[in-house]
């Protein structure tokens, strides 16, 4: 698989993905809901302003976002860049009833911080489905061939 389908298959993937860990540089991984928007090449968080991760955002800093998931079949590890952003428009956009169950005021709630998180790179691990994994894995220990599931890379974005 190239660099590009690769990379596509993580954009689409991750849509069908609800949560995944994300750390800045001095905070262990929490779990956080994203919202992937291929066409901004970002991931956005909400948060309240003064969590380490609305802190780090606030800072510019470089983060961590680790993605698990065998029922949309992707695997991930991604490097990127934490801004704040500022757009009503773009909080209007991927704001969802969710999100408001964390925020007394909802998104007019002042405490709101939008973040987004611009992948550098990853490393990614996609399969197929399980039938064939367990197909490799079967397969692997008859014939002492490495099983071969999926596909896994890494990519710059």
């Amino acid at each position: 698989m190239s660099d590009q389908d690769l990379k596509a298959t993580f954009w689409d993937r991750i849509e069908d993905v609800n949560v995944g860990m994300l750390s800045g540089p001095d905070t262990n991984p929490r779990p956080m809901a994203h919202h992937a928007r291929k066409d901004d090449s970002a991931l956005w968080f909400l948060t309240a302003n003064d969590t380490d991760i609305g802190e780090d955002a606030a800072a510019g800093k470089d983060a961590r976002y680790q993605i698990v998931s065998g029922d949309a079949k992707i695997y991930a590890v991604v490097d990127g860049t934490l801004a704040v952003e500022t757009d009503r428009a773009k909080l209007d956009e991927i704001w969802s009833p969710m999100d408001a169950a964390w925020f007394e005021d909802g998104k007019d709630d002042p405490d709101v911080r939008l973040v987004r998180f611009t992948p550098k790179s990853a490393e990614i691990w996609a399969h197929d489905s399980t039938a064939k994994a367990f197909y490799e894995m079967a397969k692997s220990a008859v014939t002492d061939e490495t099983a071969n599931p999926g596909h896994h890379g890494k990519i710059s974005f």
